[in-house]
């Protein structure tokens, strides 16, 4: 077959007609559809008519283009979607039983079976078609409208179906001015050079493929992708499971990495790997990600592991972003409802302005007496942690003087178990008499300081008992004391560096995977919207997330994070790839938001009800729930004007590292 730009450079409507492929005429057409009258033998020549297959109709003659009527320059799309009931095929059926009433054998003598002339009667039938467009030509280009203009009644279209070249021209169509958009987006994503659109699999009809595939007479025809679909867009990778839907997104990976090394640019990916088949390799896909890319590829996990960046937050280390995890947490748990819980969780970790003296002292004393609290609350520090902060003598003479040891000089460190014997000295002490400060007139201890110093002690007031530390204890889960930066932080400069990031979220508590999941998309969504705002440009970033429907709810509001990225992350350069075997489960935002769509089976009419809401899936919606193939997915693309019935490619990571080696060699 010819490189596929050379048949989509020679796109004329004679291409487009195989006078050898006749399978019958229309006997019916309106706007919406058109009724073919066709005949068993065509039908055996042509290699048979699939359900959902492609036919084209036309009265044009391709050997006699010139004589041909302007009007009539146009070829009509096609798609079988049932059969139809010819005026004759009462008396026909009538015909049929009276014979096989009249049979005395299995296999009757051929001398004595049904005449000719009845016979060819039988074999006509006919066909229900959906109208897909009108294919015509304006100047050197081909265009394909979305509808038909006009229709006569009176017109005789000769119907065909295509193979070969005429149907690589029909499932790889991309139309004049997105061709020119896609060089313009190109452009704005970054990417030098001419893009080259990819293979992702070959046109298949239906489950049984006897005849258009395997027929020694057939030609398998490729269905090419644009990658350019896929950045700043919203995909759809749907189906049940064990059907191919972590294969096309092995296969989207490869591909944007491709583009990536070809053009030169950073595009940054990040997968939300439920079931950890991404970051480890396993006996079927033989060989992750994580295997395929070594040097491009970092993998985060819940749990220490060799191999695997920390995915927890040290909460000593970055404060803002744990103390936010335990106002979360507290406020699920439904426990701010007491004074000094109420007083807990507003209280500020934001450093001032070190030129603020008195402020900024007061700040180092609280993040002290937080840290304090975070290790009394069983949250593990790091090795050799110390904190320091500044006390006036007066204060220090104080505190000594209700310790049961002598205590160092905060000014010059003190372990953390150190500072819980200061701050249970401090607040004894602030007790008897209120703590002097000698730099203003404000006592030493503000309301925050006494907060934390109460909850350390559990108590509040001289005997009054509360809870104090142990409400921190749902929020252990969330801490690593390895990590030295923060996590969602850190995971975004590998992003924009053009890394792949790997998200094992197989092991660990769901709810913690759910939480974790969440906060770094919403990091991703405002760095790169932070960075719109300011005038410069956002990296190439893509975002996967498989199982879908456990991290993106149905009922999540609009203003929460995944709806928005569905939403307004295209604008900010950044790409969602969903799967889910879940339709109805998704967030309608994020479905009416899509572009790009890749569906196998689904196993009930449900899903299929709320897929076929979409593009012209309703076409499928038997096949859908029918057909159980592994990779025999329904395709439409942004690029696509219809959808495409594709079975799609074995992903193979020993091309893929071949291909990566010879490009690391250049």
């Amino acid at each position: 077959m010819q490189n596929i730009n050379q048949i989509l450079r020679s796109d004329l409507l004679p291409k487009l007609i195989q006078t050898g492929n006749f399978v019958g005429w229309t006997y019916s057409i309106d706007y919406e559809y058109a009724l073919v009258m066709t005949n068993d033998l065509w039908k055996y020549k042509a290699l048979g008519i699939p359900h959902n297959c492609f036919l084209v109709a036309t009265s044009l003659n391709p050997d006699n283009m010139a004589n041909s009527p302007e009007e009539d320059r146009e070829i009509i799309l096609l798609r079988v979607i049932g059969s139809a009931k010819l005026p004759q095929d009462d008396d026909l059926v009538r015909t049929k039983i009276q014979y096989f009433q009249e049979r005395k054998e299995i296999f009757p003598n051929e001398s004595r079976d049904i005449d000719d002339i009845t016979q060819n009667q039988l074999q006509f039938g006919g066909l229900k078609c959906r109208v897909l467009g009108t294919f015509f030509t304006d100047g050197d280009e081909l265009w394909l409208g979305s509808d038909i203009e006009s229709f006569a009644t009176a017109a005789r279209l000769n119907v065909y179906r295509p193979h070969g070249d005429a149907l690589v021209t029909i499932v790889n169509y991309v139309d004049p001015i997105r061709k020119h958009s896609m060089v313009e987006d190109a452009q704005r994503l970054g990417l030098s050079g001419t893009i080259q659109p990819f293979r992702v699999g070959t046109v298949r009809y239906t489950s049984t493929d006897r005849l258009h595939r395997r027929d020694k007479r057939a030609e398998i025809v490729e269905v090419f992708v644009q990658p350019s679909d896929f950045l700043a867009r919203r995909t759809a990778v749907l189906g049940m499971t064990r059907t191919g839907k972590s294969n096309m997104i092995k296969q989207m990976v490869s591909v944007v990495k491709k583009v990536a090394d070809e053009s030169k640019a950073k595009i940054g990916q990040i997968i939300y790997d439920i079931n950890g088949e991404y970051a480890n390799a396993n006996q079927q896909d033989k060989g992750a990600l994580a295997d395929i890319y070594p040097t491009s590829t970092i993998r985060y996990r819940m749990l220490e592991t060799p191999g695997f960046e920390e995915l927890r937050t040290n909460f000593y280390e970055q404060l803002n972003e744990g103390f936010g995890i335990i106002q979360r947490e507290l406020e699920a748990a439904k426990r701010v409802t007491t004074d000094y819980v109420r007083a807990f969780v507003n209280l500020s970790l934001d450093q001032p302005d070190q030129r603020e003296v008195s402020d900024y002292k007061r700040w180092q004393v609280r993040v002290a007496a937080y840290k304090t609290l975070l290790y009394v609350a069983g949250f593990t520090p790091p090795g050799g942690h110390r904190v320091k902060f500044n006390a006036n003598g007066n204060v220090q003479s104080l505190v000594n003087g209700k310790a049961t040891q002598a205590l160092p000089d905060p000014s010059q460190g003190l372990t953390l178990d150190q500072s819980r014997a200061w701050f249970l000295a401090a607040r004894e002490a602030n007790l008897d008499s209120p703590l002097p400060s000698s730099t203003s007139g404000k006592p030493w201890v503000d309301d925050t300081l006494q907060t934390l110093m109460d909850m350390i002690a559990q108590k509040r007031g001289a005997s009054g008992f509360i809870s104090g530390h142990r409400i921190l204890a749902d929020a252990v889960k969330y801490h690593s004391p390895r990590r030295t930066t923060e996590v969602a932080d850190e995971i975004y400069d590998y992003l924009s560096d053009g890394k792949i990031v790997i998200l094992d979220l197989s092991v660990g508590d769901a709810r913690i995977r759910e939480k974790v999941s969440t906060q770094i998309g919403a990091k991703i969504f405002q760095n790169s919207m932070n960075i719109f705002v300011e005038g410069r440009t956002p990296p190439n970033i893509v975002v996967y997330i498989e199982e879908a429907h456990n991290l993106i709810g149905r009922g999540m509001e609009l203003t929460e994070t995944w709806p928005r990225i569905a939403k307004e992350g295209a604008k900010y350069r950044i790409s969602l790839v969903y799967a889910t075997q879940e339709v109805s489960s998704m967030h309608p935002n994020i479905l009416a938001n899509t572009e790009n769509w890749f569906i196998t089976h689904l196993n009930n009419a449900r899903e299929i009800k709320e897929l076929v809401q979409f593009y012209d899936f309703d076409d499928f919606g038997e096949s859908l729930i029918r057909a159980q193939d592994v990779g025999f997915a329904r395709v439409k693309t942004l690029s696509s004007p219809f959808v495409i019935p594709v079975q799609i490619d074995k992903f193979d990571p020993e091309a893929e590292r071949l291909r990566v080696a010879k490009y690391e060699q250049k």
